[in-house]
């Protein structure tokens, strides 16, 4: 039988890991982003890509915001152990201070995690 809705809302599906980042020494807890949080990374990083049919051909017009937002993907995929997120978006400037490989190391993480890495392949080709 088919899931129910109140099953699937009820579903536990966010997966969680330990994660050594080397320049830090040490491990962190991610989370994998929720499909909210992907979609909300997606236009911040590729702010008013489009797609548009003309004569057959697919046309890209392409505005993009050129930052990788990094410290928002930390500050939403960073937990501890049982998956409670760390930071708050309150957190997002202070995450922008920390070591740039650090905070970028632990992005790609979170995106390749989250089961993200081919969405951003492809939005990074239409930008080109």
């Amino acid at each position: 039988m088919p899931l129910s809705k109140e099953q699937i809302l009820n579903i536990s599906d966010i997966k969680i890991k330990e994660l050594e980042v080397p320049i830090w020494k040490d491990t962190i807890y991610i989370r994998q982003l929720t499909r909210g949080q992907q979609d909300e990374y997606l236009k911040l990083q590729f702010n008013k890509t489009s797609m548009q049919q003309h004569n057959k051909e697919q046309k890209i017009n392409s505005e993009v915001d050129l930052f990788g937002h990094d410290a928002f993907i930390c500050a939403c995929g960073i937990c501890d152990e049982s998956g409670k997120p760390e930071f708050t978006r309150a957190d997002v400037k202070k995450l922008e201070e920390k070591n740039g490989e650090a905070i970028g190391f632990i992005a790609k993480e979170i995106i390749e995690f989250s089961g993200m890495g081919k969405d951003v392949e492809e939005l990074e080709k239409l930008k080109n």
